[in-house]
Parts: C-alpha cells; structure tokens; sequence
C-alpha cells in the first residue's frame, strides 16, 4: 500500500471514511462485518510500513491495548500485525475529541470540565495500575461521545512504569508536554498526571498553559510562567479551588505534584460534592445537549452544571 493509493479495505475492514491521523497512523471509520458495529481501524503510515523502528513503535500499541479493558479506554476488538498489512481495530466513537469540543464550544464551564477531567483520570488510574504510562496525553487522544463518556485511546508513546522511558528524548504533543517531557529524565506517571493538569486549565481558560514550541528553553521559561490568574469564576471558592488544584498539578518538579491519580480524583470530587454534581455523565452529556450535540436528559438527571461559569 504505498502512500498515494486510497485506502479501501484492509484485512476483512471495508474502509468507509478517514477520522484523523496521528504522528504513528491514519485512523479510519469502518464495520465489524461479524457483528455489524462500527469500528475505528489504525493503520501504519504507509512511509513507516518497512521501517523495523516505526513497526516494532506499532507492534508495542498494539500489545498494549490488546490487554487494557476499562471504561475509559477505547475496547481493543481486533489486529493484524503482518507488515505491510499492520491495523489496531477498537471500538467507534460517536462523537468527538476533546479538541473539536474545545474548539466548538471554546471555554467549558468549570464543574463540566471538571467532571471530564475526572473521568480521564480513571482511565490514567487504571493505566498506572497496570505499569502503563500514556505519555502522549493531549486534546486530540481523549474522545467524548455523545452520551457523555469520555475515553482514552493512541497509545502509540505508552510506556512501561519500571523504565527510563524516552529519557533524552522529546517526545508527545506541542503544547502538552509535561517537564519531564522534555528535561533530560525518563517519563514517569506524574507526566500523565501534569498533563491532564495542561487540559483542565484549556477546558477552563480556552488557552494552552503552556505554549507550544519545539523549543526547550521557551517551553521550561513557560511552565515556569503560567498565569493561574487566567482561571476565572463568578463563585470565589470555586476559583480559588480551581486554582489551587492546578498550582500543584502544574508543579514543575514531579515529585511535588500529585503523587497519583486518585489524589486528583479525591480533590475534584470534593469540589463537584460542594456543588451537588453527582453524575459526571450526566454533567458532560447535559452540556451536550444544552449546544444541540445531543439529546435531552430527562428532568430527573438534570444538575446546576454552571453553577459559578463567568461568561464573557
């Protein structure tokens, strides 16, 4: 398959429209033809398809999401590694990644980004369990559908947690890259947990914390410099939370952050107790529906979703 052919069919998948594309594959929409479900098919770049690096890179993904089975992580259904013919088959999401939604709707109101940002952070929990490291969390790798939940999915960067991993090497996303990201030290599991830190802040801002650049100066001048006084809300405490939170997620040395996932997890659902959200589903699913990208909730799964969103 050589990069100027269209893809129409790989393996028994019928190759129906592209989604996206990622720095490691294409990503497109096809049918299960043995269930009938939608599904999403990743291949390998057609420049990668003879490269021993970029297919063992593949051949790692696809371990990898073989065995992770959690409700924030995209389900594995299916793959094929047989060079040239190498394709990740997981399940279709209805509905969008957290970029689109951002730049759809721009700022989203504080207890529905954090209501998303609690549910990435399952995913990451479930992933440090099991020795994973995602290292390449940014906007485009976090999927919402249109009921409201919200998955993980490329594992394309994950790493295990007992090595140095890409130690020396800048790796990830322009703009979501943690310290360590770029430092000469390995990735380690507070880097997922700086750069969820690095969503909620754009969820809550409409603006990166970090800006991104390619280089390595700029980018430590920057995560040194972030303007915590960009988060704002109409209820005092709530902003005064917010901040606090991502003042010690956005630590530069890891060791200073968060020590784990269920940390951030306890803090957040403190703050959404404070506010009565309950559902984080129902919270995301309703702000939705509220821009006509999905249908109504009944009355009974309605909360105050807004409760202190400054609108300008």
């Amino acid at each position: 398959m050589s990069a100027s052919e269209p893809v129409t069919k790989i393996g028994p998948y019928h190759i129906e429209y592209e989604v996206g594309a990622g720095g490691l594959g294409r990503v497109f929409r096809s049918t299960d033809p043995r269930t009938g479900r939608p599904v999403a098919v990743k291949i390998l770049h057609a420049k990668y398809q003879e490269s021993r690096k970029f297919l063992g890179i593949f051949h790692r993904e696809l371990l990898i999401v073989a065995r992770l089975k959690h409700k924030h992580i995209v389900e594995f259904i299916d793959a094929n590694f047989d060079p040239p013919n190498c394709y990740i088959v997981t399940e279709f999401i209805e509905g969008w990644s957290l970029y689109k939604l951002m730049r759809h709707c721009g700022k989203i109101p504080p207890l529905v980004a954090l209501c998303i940002t609690i549910d990435i952070l399952q995913g990451i929990d479930y992933l440090h369990l099991h020795d994973t490291i995602h290292s390449d969390l940014s906007s485009p790798n976090v999927l919402i559908s249109n009921n409201g939940k919200v998955l993980l999915t490329d594992f394309g960067l994950a790493c295990s947690g007992e090595l140095e991993n890409y130690k020396n090497y800048m790796v990830g996303t322009p703009g979501y890259y943690s310290p360590e990201h770029i430092v000469e030290a390995g990735v380690v599991a507070q880097s997922d947990l700086y750069c969820v830190g690095l969503l909620l802040f754009e969820m809550l801002t409409g603006e990166k914390a970090v800006k991104p650049s390619k280089k390595r100066d700029e980018i430590v001048a920057s995560m040194k410099d972030i303007d915590f006084s960009a988060i704002i809300s109409d209820d005092r405490k709530l902003q005064n939370a917010l901040r606090s939170f991502l003042k010690k997620a956005l630590r530069f040395r890891s060791g200073s952050r968060f020590h784990n996932a269920e940390s951030m997890i306890l803090e957040i659902y403190k703050i959404l107790k404070k506010y009565n959200i309950r559902y984080s589903r129902y919270a995301i699913r309703q702000y939705l529906a509220d821009g006509s990208l999905a249908a109504p909730l009944p009355n009974e799964q309605i909360q105050d979703i807004y409760a202190g969103y400054k609108r300008t």
